[in-house]
């Protein structure tokens, strides 16, 4: 891309694009797979970036047999290594000390306890302006809702602020789908999924690691 996209504010992912949560949780499916003895044919790597519903469904429709009661042991598992072995990916603090100038909101799946608390820990809260999470009111990605608020949010900072000044940063086909309803430019990087995946669905621009994307934007 010859032009540069210039840039007022920028909206983040969380999961997946900031912090290898995902990785994490696909540990902890594999940990109760083992414990529990079941699921052991399914390869839980193949459903990064998926919400826990979707991967029921899935697993359902193909036959498994699935206890009541995994997910909800997954998720005490995942929420204990959580604590002590959640990592930003490479480039995340470069990125965001360049990025630190601007106004930067977090859109994200997850609930906002969760991700504060997160944001706090591995120090990404200090340069954000706000956060917009998943709860009643506003649907999940493909669903829009999350990086519309978001914009809202960046509105509230700065009543002159337009779409072509914004940019979101991602890593699912969930979130690029509902990036691309907003109209936003949105920049994937192939952490969860891989190159062709992402432009197939709709990014942009795809990079291989989050800070590479500097190299096509321009701060204004």
């Amino acid at each position: 891309m010859s032009n540069h996209i210039k840039v007022k504010a920028a909206i983040f992912d969380f999961d997946g694009t900031l912090v290898d949560s995902e990785s994490l949780y696909t540990k902890a499916l594999i940990y109760t797979s083992n414990e529990m003895n079941v699921l052991k044919d399914v390869d839980f790597k193949s459903f990064a970036g998926y919400q826990t519903q979707d991967i029921d469904n899935i697993l359902k429709k193909e036959g498994h047999n699935i206890p009541d009661n995994f997910f909800k042991e997954a998720e005490i598992y995942f929420r204990k290594i959580i604590e002590t072995d959640l990592e930003t990916f490479e480039g995340v603090y470069e990125i965001l000390e360049k990025l630190k100038n601007i106004d930067i909101v977090i859109a994200s799946n997850s609930n906002i306890d969760y991700v504060t608390r997160m944001s706090d820990k591995k120090e990404i809260s200090k340069y954000m302006k706000g956060y917009s999470c998943h709860n009643e009111n506003l649907k999940a990605k493909p669903e829009p809702d999350l990086f519309l608020n978001a914009f809202e949010l960046l509105k509230k900072l700065n009543p002159n602020i337009q779409k072509e000044n914004v940019i979101i940063f991602e890593d699912s086909i969930a979130g690029i789908l509902g990036a691309k309803k907003t109209g936003i430019t949105t920049i994937a990087i192939t952490n969860t999924y891989d190159k062709e995946k992402l432009f197939e669905n709709g990014a942009d621009i795809v990079v291989d690691r989050i800070d590479k994307a500097l190299d096509y934007i321009e701060i204004i």
